[in-house]
């Protein structure tokens, strides 16, 4: 039971640090240029930039939160077993390694071309 209920988590932590990782992608987010920068939108706004930003903070602070639940889900416990210590881990390395490359393909996203530069 203690496994079923350590992959729910998993799968619930990893879906929170994707939505995280999506709305601080949407928010412009990106350290492609010279260190962390804001990418121009046309029709974006500083208000909606900020609550994507914050958002997607909290989405990540979330998803640590359920990390560590589901790894201490799987550890604890009565009787534990090799197995179920190998299937938290697992499933914990798992659910990071998913979340830090979709983290990682968002913030190195570089600035579109413009279809209109400046004429200088």
């Amino acid at each position: 039971m203690r496994i079923v209920g350590s992959v729910s988590l998993a799968i619930a932590t990893t879906l929170a640090g994707l939505f995280g990782a999506l709305m601080l992608g949407l928010s412009g987010l990106t350290l492609a240029g010279p260190g962390l920068t804001m990418i121009e939108y046309s029709d974006s706004d500083d208000s909606e930039r900020s609550i994507g930003i914050g958002t997607g903070i909290i989405a990540l602070v979330v998803w640590l939160m359920l990390l560590s639940s589901a790894l201490v889900t799987g550890l604890r416990g009565g009787d534990p077993t090799r197995a179920r210590h190998a299937t938290a881990w697992v499933i914990v390395a798992l659910g990071t390694a998913v979340v830090l490359v979709a983290l990682t393909a968002v913030l190195a996203t570089p600035h579109p071309t413009s279809e209109y530069p400046l004429l200088e």
